[in-house]
């Protein structure tokens, strides 16, 4: 039988996992919409300029999402967590 420790930190380690893919997903999603959005705009107009610009920002975020998640794998992995709650 695995230790109480073990286990949470599996659970911690595919919630975090989860959680980049649905924000990442839930981006890719944005980006689409945004981008059919802009489909029916003039090219040259400011609106379609301006969704533009959110699309780029959309899945220019998407690289800090990963960043975040290996940096909260290594604090399960180190027991961060775990050593704090015994405090």
């Amino acid at each position: 039988m695995k230790p109480a420790s073990i286990d949470s930190r599996a659970r911690r380690r595919k919630n975090a996992i989860l959680g980049a893919l649905s924000a990442t997903l839930l981006r890719l999603t944005s980006v689409v919409i945004l981008l059919w959005l802009r489909s029916s705009w003039e090219p040259k107009a400011f609106m379609a300029k301006l969704l533009l610009v959110l699309a780029v920002l959309g899945i220019g975020s998407i690289p800090f999402i990963w960043i975040s998640l290996k940096t909260r794998l290594k604090e399960i992995q180190g027991g961060e967590e775990d050593a704090a709650a015994q405090y």
